[in-house]
């Protein structure tokens, strides 16, 4: 594990890094936690980059917008702030307080905008839902 900033903290996996200030990363390999008060859990690959941002866990996946975070999946990217992604694979969240829920290639881009799944949707309305089909 490689551990760069005072407060930081890397627990066990293979070639996790901890920059940011008071960042974790817990297991996996791959992992790194860049941003602020950021943190990864298990995976592989996963980035955290956003201030407050979290990935738990899948292959690829980045947090990079302040308070966003991924909870598994594939290749999935959560930019927007307060964005999530829950799984699934290549699904964006560049929306503010956006959501992809899960599904392939699903973008949620409007304010307050969520996928729940599906197939290369893209709620791009502000408060629009893209339900599941």
């Amino acid at each position: 594990p490689t551990l760069l900033r005072r407060e930081s903290s890397v627990s066990g996996g293979n070639e996790n890094t901890a920059e940011g200030k008071k960042s974790s990363v817990s297991g996996g390999a791959l992992g790194k936690a860049l941003g602020e008060h950021s943190s990864v859990t298990g995976g592989n690959g996963n980035t955290a980059e956003g201030r407050i941002s979290s990935v738990s866990g899948g292959s690829s996946n980045t947090a990079s917008g302040l308070v966003s975070s991924v909870s598994g999946g594939w290749n999935n990217t959560a930019s927007g702030i307060d964005s999530s992604v829950s799984g699934g694979s290549s699904n964006t969240a560049p929306g503010l307080v956006s959501s992809v829920s899960g599904g392939w290639g699903n973008t949620a881009s409007g304010f307050d905008s969520s996928v729940l799944g599906g197939k290369s949707n893209n709620a791009s309305g502000d408060k629009s839902t893209i339900p599941a089909i």
